[in-house]
């Protein structure tokens, strides 16, 4: 029989709201489960009433894969199991550590596959962020992740969210065994059929280990459980492959799209080597790939007075670096000393040639002709830390973030940014009667009337501002589009404004470089996003985001980004990733809910994803249905849902909900419940009576 606990902290009738407020749903219950043995109560619970459930850590997700009639809060289920394991640095504290078991210490002992790799052993609720900080006390970090960390682990890996290293797979990849609460309240530990994590006795020595708990070791069965889109049950705990703390050298350039786009056409990852945009080794700042671009981006002003050579922001001035500057070196030493890199220089001069790591392009949707791209290269040797934490917020973006909840409070900000901002002024605003009066109109009254009209509604100030902006550049008296776009465009670019920095992968908040996450402005923003993947070697990507581009002018304007990443293929069943070399790319625009402008927008990209062929994302907005899914993925859904039917036993309709019917993640052929199944939820309907 399972193994449940005492009663669980249960909240009813709650407002569940995600990342970006795509899909707030109310809750009729939250459970709160502060160990293994509630969370298998709360299981059982759901299930003896005929409800469904999901567990959610942050609720990131902006597909409604996390909605259900009640949900598991797993915010408590955020320890380690297990203590790390080799530990390259100083002990955890009590308080992060759930018992001090040494499975994984022993684990390792027994078995020689093991030898130099590094483990941790973890609740599905822990954060990612926090995980980061465990993990560099010990002398640790993630192989990879996300551009955020905000996310719980599970949370982020049951949705497939990835970063963009282009050896490194997706975080999925890196579990070794996951232990899981099926349907009916049992425990399920599943691990990969040849894995050291499989064996029973040493397992089963964990605290609090339930005698019923099932061993799976199974390829397919590994494969489906570890990506899993919130159906498959509640895991409660991951084995987890982390690797030694490393060092992230970044650098962050502009380009012109219709450039970049010409070189990816001819990139490529291949056995033979990389080409295009891929082939940017790095050894150091002098020479090669970054003093080449900053090159072409610097020149000599002679009308300014005290002139000297400078680097300027943007796309590339010189079509390659002028035969001046390699006849004087000096000038690019004394570039380095102004853009105070030469700390960063020092540090890695003499070091070893670096391949490309990770590759992050962005795509002004406002104004599509401009690109960034954030190029990372991983060292093993730690360096000086360089400009790792986040720049100072202007004043409208701390007023934004002061006022999240409260858009009259960014209004003066608001209306300051606008009188003194120069695209308000570059037509001669101040002297043209018409659009002075028309601006005045937005600075005495409208801007004010906005801010009430969405607190009115319970929207953000995040969406305030965007609606403003976007009223005044649709303007047919204003006649500042084109200006307006410019301006969100640095809004965007400001993301890769730092040309430089290098840090420890892992670390506290502002203190790592794997995330770039402004926590700051979480609960301020509303808006949309989908990501659709690609085989990196075909067209069909580049295809789709001319497709956008062309939605973008269409309907101009659009503010927002078009991101494209480069990720390799994975394992799991229904990983996004099914080529040897993945194109993810992800749209995203603001969005206010007290006008949807951008609802044709959006469905019309939706349209071209799906004429595109395009995979999407689990843990974003999309629309295919269960037939598209399944023309998609192939024999590997199918394998997935017959894993599906074996694991959830005598109670499939627990974690069964609107979003699963409607993509298809049902179980195929059959449940596979047991007697021992029904007598167990005829007994938890008999506990559950007191509620």
């Amino acid at each position: 029989m399972p193994c449940p606990g005492g009663s669980v902290d249960t909240q009813q009738n709650v407002l569940v709201e995600d990342f970006l407020f795509v899909h707030p749903f109310s809750g009729a219950k939250r459970y709160l489960p502060a160990d293994r043995a509630e969370l298998v109560t709360t299981v059982m619970r759901a299930a003896s009433e005929g409800r469904s459930l999901r567990a959610l850590g942050s609720n990131w997700s902006l597909s409604s894969a996390g909605v259900a009639q009640d949900v598991v809060d797993t915010s408590l289920l955020s320890r380690h199991v297990s203590a790390p394991f080799p530990n390259r640095g100083q002990p955890l504290p009590d308080e992060r550590l759930r018992a001090r078991s040494d499975l994984l210490e022993r684990t390792c002992a027994g078995d020689a596959r093991l030898q130099g790799r590094y483990f941790v052993h973890v609740e599905a609720g822990i954060k990612i962020r926090h995980l980061l900080e465990d993990l560099a006390r010990c002398g640790l970090a993630l192989p990879t992740m996300g551009d955020g960390a905000g996310q719980s682990l599970i949370g982020a890996i049951s949705t497939g969210t990835h970063g963009g290293d282009l050896r490194v797979p997706p975080l999925v990849e890196w579990i070794r065994a996951v232990h899981l609460v099926s349907a009916t309240g049992r425990e399920l530990w599943v691990t990969a059929s040849d894995s050291a994590w499989g064996f029973a006795p040493q397992v089963m020595q964990l605290p609090g280990w339930c005698p019923d708990t099932r061993f799976i070791a199974d390829d397919d069965t590994f494969a489906a459980v570890r990506l899993g889109a919130g159906r498959m049950g509640a895991i409660y705990s991951v084995v987890l492959e982390v690797v030694e703390q490393y060092t992230l050298i970044e650098t962050n350039f502009e380009y012109r799209w219709r450039e970049l786009s010409a070189r990816l056409l001819s990139s490529q990852l291949g056995p033979n080597g990389p080409t295009g945009v891929f082939d940017a080794p790095l050894r150091d700042l002098d020479a090669g790939f970054f003093r080449t671009e900053v090159l072409r981006r610097t020149y000599y002003p002679a009308v300014v007075q005290d002139a000297k050579f400078t680097y300027v922001r943007g796309p590339e001035k010189w079509p390659s670096v002028p035969a001046y500057f390699d006849a004087h070196p000096e000038v690019y030493t004394r570039l380095l000393a102004d853009l105070k890199l030469s700390t960063l220089a020092d540090d890695l001069r003499g070091g070893p040639l670096m391949p490309l790591h990770h590759l992050n392009i962005g795509v002004s949707l406002s104004d599509p002709e401009r690109c960034w791209v954030r190029r990372r290269w991983k060292r093993e040797q730690a360096l000086h830390e360089h400009d790792v934490a986040p720049a100072a917020d202007d004043k409208l973006v701390a007023s934004v973030k002061a006022n999240k909840q409260n858009p009259p409070g960014i209004v003066d900000a608001l209306k300051d940014q606008l009188e003194i901002d120069p695209f308000l002024n570059v037509l001669g605003w101040l002297t043209h009667n018409a659009k002075k009066q028309r601006l005045d109109w937005y600075l005495d009254h409208e801007i004010a009337h906005l801010a009430q009209q969405h607190l009115a509604i319970g929207a953000t100030s995040g969406e305030e501002l965007f609606l403003v902006l976007y009223k005044i550049a649709i303007d047919s008296v204003l006649d500042a589009g084109s200006d307006v776009a410019q301006a969100v465009s640095e809004v965007i670019g400001s993301a890769f404004a730092k040309l430089a920095r290098a840090g420890h992968a892992s670390g506290g908040l502002n203190q790592n470089m794997l995330d770039a996450h402004d926590y700051g402005l979480d609960g301020a923003q509303c808006g949309n996003s989908a990501e659709y993947h690609f085989d990196a070697a075909g067209t069909a990507y580049l295809a789709f985001i001319d497709d956008v581009i062309g939605l973008a002018r269409k309907h101009f304007p659009v503010f927002g980004y078009i991101g494209i990443r480069f990720t390799p293929v994975a394992s799991a069943l229904i990983a996004m990733q099914r080529y040897p070399l993945t194109a993810s790319v992800e749209v995203a625009t603001p969005r206010s809910r007290l006008d949807d402008v951008y609802a044709s927008f959006w469905s019309e990209l939706h349209d071209a994803a799906r004429a595109r062929q395009g995979i999407p994302h689990w843990g974003q907005e999309f629309r295919l249905g269960e037939t598209e899914l399944a023309a998609l993925y192939g024999t590997r859904l199918r394998r997935w849902r017959e894993v599906l039917a074996e694991v959830c036993g005598g109670a499939p309709q627990v974690f069964s909900t609107a979003f699963s019917r409607d993509k298809g993640l049902e179980p195929l052929g059959g449940a596979s419940g047991t007697d021992d199944d029904a007598i167990d939820l005829f007994l938890a309907g008999l506990a559950s009576g007191d509620d």
